[in-house]
């Protein structure tokens, strides 16, 4: 460790260097265009490692090390006087002077940072702004560590949040879409009533008018004994004409009647597969089981509906669709196995 004689040396030679940190000695009115804006880095850098060590343990330095600062700061005290006392009104050319003194500078500054500088970092450290350092990067470390994985936690709950809202619409707006076609097809269907029972009335009409007439042409015209062959089979004829006709809109009229009852029945059955798709939907979580639920409503919806009023020309497949079912536990499985 240095000397207290040596320390307090070169607190001094310190000290007359530092009466110039508010000094203005790069410019001045007095001095006209000419100024030291060449030199200013070369005096912030004597002022600024002057208040380093002013301001570190310089007793941890050895004797050696004390003396070369000391005798390396006097010419840089010496350049900052001369720059401090420069008028142009002095000998010599002014611009030349300047030159020379902030050679004289330049010089100083590099022998004062290459017997200075090297120290400055140890002094730093047995001062303590390194270990202050170190322990303020850990803390900044440690916050913004907490900063980051409270930002993970809040980005997960919002996620969740967001997919739940996202589940939340598409049910919503599921539900209002199963709900306005279950009334759609209960709006046909009592429609398609109403015009049916149209054909029932009419079908009803045609059957008693086919009854009266067989009765009454029983009756009515009679075919007298004296009638020829062809007088007869023209009679025959036309009352068969008449009865033909009114049966044939018979038949036409309940087959109508049958196909909007079948239609109704259809409908109907439609409607209730959707409430009943809704129901299943609205009852899991699973998004599998929505799959095979919905590919099963789908095919009782659009599919052929056998009731007995019209003929079926194919089959409906409603049988459980178990490639559906299974794919859950299929894709499960493969995910294991990957990971493994």
């Amino acid at each position: 460790m240095a000397t207290n004689e040596l320390v307090n040396a070169l607190t001094k030679e310190l000290e007359t260097v530092l009466k110039y940190a508010d000094t203005q000695l790069v410019s001045r009115p007095e001095w006209g265009t000419i100024n030291f804006e060449n030199a200013r880095a070369d005096i912030e850098t004597a002022l600024s490692i002057s208040i380093d060590l002013a301001s570190l343990p310089l007793q941890e330095l050895t004797d050696g090390a004390a003396g070369e600062i000391q005798g390396a700061i006097p010419a840089v005290a010496q350049s900052l006087e001369q720059i401090d006392g420069f008028s142009i009104s002095s000998g010599g050319s002014p611009p030349e002077n300047r030159d020379d003194i902030c050679n004289q500078l330049r010089n100083a500054i590099e022998g004062l940072r290459a017997s200075a500088t090297p120290y400055i970092p140890y002094l730093a450290y047995k001062r303590g702004d390194i270990a202050e350092g170190v322990a303020k990067l850990e803390q900044t470390i440690a916050r913004t560590q907490t900063a980051y994985d409270e930002a993970i936690v809040w980005i997960d709950g919002k996620k969740a949040e967001i997919e739940r809202i996202e589940s939340a619409a598409r049910a919503a707006a599921a539900s209002a879409g199963v709900g306005t076609f279950t009334d759609e097809f209960n709006v046909e269907a009592t429609k398609l009533q109403s015009q049916s029972k149209v054909w029932l009335k009419s079908s009803f009409v045609f059957a008693v008018a086919t009854i009266v007439a067989a009765i009454l042409f029983y009756f009515w015209p009679s075919i007298g004994p004296d009638a020829g062959m062809s007088e007869t089979l023209r009679n025959i004829a036309s009352k068969a004409a008449v009865i033909v006709v009114l049966f044939t809109g018979t038949v036409w009229c309940g087959r109508i009647y049958r196909a909007f009852v079948h239609q109704v029945a259809v409908n109907k059955h439609r409607a209730l597969s959707l409430k009943t798709f809704q129901a299943f939907v609205e009852a899991t979580d699973d998004k599998y089981v929505k799959d095979a639920v919905l590919m099963a409503a789908t095919r009782t919806v659009f599919g052929n509906v056998p009731t007995g009023l019209v003929e079926e020309h194919g089959n409906q497949d409603s049988g459980v669709n178990f490639v559906e079912s299974g794919r859950s536990t299929a894709e499960t499985a493969a995910e294991r196995v990957a990971q493994d």
